[in-house]
């Protein structure tokens, strides 16, 4: 029997495979200069197949009258998961299961290192300037 020389390859298939369902394209946004009134278009670095999924977890606790903490979101924190080839930028989803979420934007906030890659994470958050506020 031989032994694979990358022993987390067919791992890696499988992941992209099963998670990475959607279309996503990473690109370094334009900029609009208000003396000429032009903007620059977007770069785009990458395009190819990715998932965005909410944090669930708190980023701020709230102490109401009866003195309980309660978790609030004060931001909203997304994990986009690529394929490892993928680089680490802003985000917008071109094509998705969930039709209300397809054109959104998500600026990259802190990328993850591992040292067992399958996929790579990267935390985002949402963009509402880019996103009509909502």
């Amino acid at each position: 029997m031989t032994t694979p020389t990358d022993p987390l390859s067919r791992v890696r298939e499988l992941a992209e495979a099963r998670v990475c369902t959607d279309r996503v394209r990473i690109y370094i946004p334009g900029n609009f200069n208000p003396d000429t009134w032009e903007s620059t278009p977007d770069v785009v670095l990458w395009e190819g197949p990715g998932s965005i999924l909410p944090d669930r977890a708190a980023d701020v606790r709230v102490t109401v009258g009866d003195g309980q903490g309660t978790p609030v979101s004060r931001i909203g924190r997304y994990r986009l998961f690529t394929p490892i080839s993928a680089p680490e930028h802003t985000v917008t989803l071109t094509t998705s299961a969930d039709p209300d979420a397809t054109g959104r934007r998500w600026r990259v906030d802190a990328p993850v290192r591992t040292s067992a890659p399958v996929l790579r994470l990267t935390w985002q958050t949402y963009d509402t300037t880019t996103n009509g506020g909502s």
